[in-house]
C-alpha cells in the first residue's frame, strides 16, 4: 500500500471585485447595501448645525408629521363627537354644566382613539369597535341621560371615568326604560 501525499494548496488572496451575482432576485435594500461596500460611499454628516430650531431638532420629521396626523385625528374625531351630541346646543342651556358636559366629550374621543383590540366596560371586556361605534352613535339625548343618572345617583362612585364609560355604553339600550320607568313613576306615584 501506498501512502497518499498531501499537498498543501495554495491560498490566494480574494479579489475586491463584485463578483457575478448568481441569483437575479436579490432586493433592492441588499443590493444597497453591497453598494456601502466602498469607502467612498459612505455617508458623512456636516459638522455645521442643522437649519433646525431647537424643538425640531430633538424630534425626527417622520416622528412629527405621525405626532401631527395623529394630533389632527384627535381634533377631527373630537369635532365628530361635539357635533354627534350637539354640543354648541347643549352648552347654551343654563342648567348644563360645561364642565360636565367637556368630561363626557373627552372620555368618549379617549375612548374612540383607543389603540387598543378591548375596552373594558362594567368588568366585561368588549371589542374595542363595538365600543368606538356606540360611541360614535351617542346623540344629545343620551349625553342628558348620562348627565340626568349622575344627578340622580345617591351612591359613592369609585372610578367615575369607568361609570361613565359605563353608561355612556348602555345608554342607547337602556334610555327607553329608563325614561317610562321614570314616567309610570310620576304617574302611578301621584294617585
Amino acid at each position: 500500500m501506498d501512502n497518499p501525499t498531501l499537498e498543501k494548496p495554495t491560498l490566494e488572496k480574494p479579489t475586491l471585485e463584485n463578483p457575478t451575482q448568481l441569483n437575479k432576485d436579490i432586493s433592492s435594500k441588499e443590493q444597497s447595501i453591497t453598494d456601502l461596500s466602498s469607502t467612498h460611499s459612505i455617508p458623512f454628516h456636516s459638522l455645521n448645525p442643522l437649519p433646525y430650531e431647537q424643538d425640531e431638532a430633538a424630534t425626527p420629521p417622520e416622528r412629527k408629521r405621525t405626532e401631527a396626523k395623529t394630533n389632527s385625528a384627535i381634533e377631527i374625531y373630537r369635532e365628530i363627537i361635539k357635533d354627534n351630541i350637539d354640543y354648541d346646543i347643549l352648552i347654551q342651556d343654563p342648567k348644563m354644566d360645561k364642565d360636565r358636559l367637556d368630561e363626557i366629550v373627552e372620555i368618549m374621543l379617549e375612548t374612540v382613539c383607543t389603540a387598543r383590540k378591548t375596552i373594558r366596560i362594567a368588568g366585561d371586556d368588549y371589542p374595542a369597535e363595538l365600543v368606538k361605534s356606540k360611541f360614535m352613535k351617542l346623540n344629545s339625548s343620551h349625553v342628558e341621560f348620562v348627565l340626568d343618572c349622575m344627578r340622580e345617583n345617591t351612591t359613592k362612585i369609585r372610578n367615575i371615568k369607568q361609570y361613565l364609560k359605563a353608561v355612556l355604553f348602555n345608554a342607547p339600550s337602556t334610555i327607553d326604560s329608563y325614561y317610562t320607568a321614570l314616567v309610570n313613576h310620576d304617574f302611578y306615584g301621584s294617585k
